[in-house]
């Protein structure tokens, strides 16, 4: 890492990595080796309807309900 990688770090904060697009069956990216839909597929939608919200000016909505 050169130093304009390190600043550009240290300003910036770390990069987040993009959430991949999973069908609800597939094995989940995080390698626990339980289907999607069971491990991360509600966080992850959490997740892009914040970006959404977000680039559009609004404010995050909650996704959560009560199963």
């Amino acid at each position: 890492m050169n130093l304009a990688a390190g600043l550009k770090r240290l300003v910036l904060g770390p990069e987040e990595k993009p959430i991949p697009n999973l069908n609800r069956n597939d094995r989940c990216w995080c390698g626990s080796g339980r289907k999607y839909k069971t491990c991360h597929q509600a966080e992850d939608d959490r997740k892009r309807a914040a970006e959404r919200a977000t680039s559009k000016g609004r404010p995050a909505v909650s996704l959560k309900r009560g199963f």
